[in-house]
């Protein structure tokens, strides 16, 4: 993913695609389970955390299509965040009775986007 410049109470659509190692793209749908959080890259704060099930204080991800989720952020969150970059930290949960309890974790970290301040958000509704 590439970081973009977004400002203080956009919403945000976060658009989730996971390849392998060959570069063939993931079934999210088929995955136990997929854990997103938000984090901000300096004070190491999470924003929001996204998950497939949405459940435990997870905010459930949007299925597109079986390979394409989307995380949104919504501009009630963005509109008083700390400004600076933030990265998406992934947990990839497939079931595989190998692993401890049944499950393999794959975690992978990518910056996403730098939020600055915007004077429309701070003087309009919303």
């Amino acid at each position: 993913m590439t970081v973009v410049l977004r400002r203080r109470g956009d919403d945000i659509p976060l658009l989730l695609a996971l390849t392998d190692s060959a570069g063939v793209p993931i079934n999210i749908t088929a995955l136990a389970e997929l854990y997103v959080y938000v984090v901000h890259s300096t004070q190491g704060t999470t924003l929001v955390k996204f998950s497939k099930a949405g459940t435990g204080g997870f905010t459930a991800l949007t299925m597109i299509s079986a390979t394409i989720y989307r995380a949104d952020v919504k501009s009630g969150t963005t509109k008083n965040a700390p400004l600076g970059e933030y990265y998406l930290d992934i947990n990839v949960v497939e079931t595989d009775v190998d692993y401890e309890s049944s499950q393999k974790n794959t975690i992978g970290c990518n910056p996403v986007f730098n939020l600055k301040n915007s004077i429309s958000k701070i003087v309009s509704s919303g």
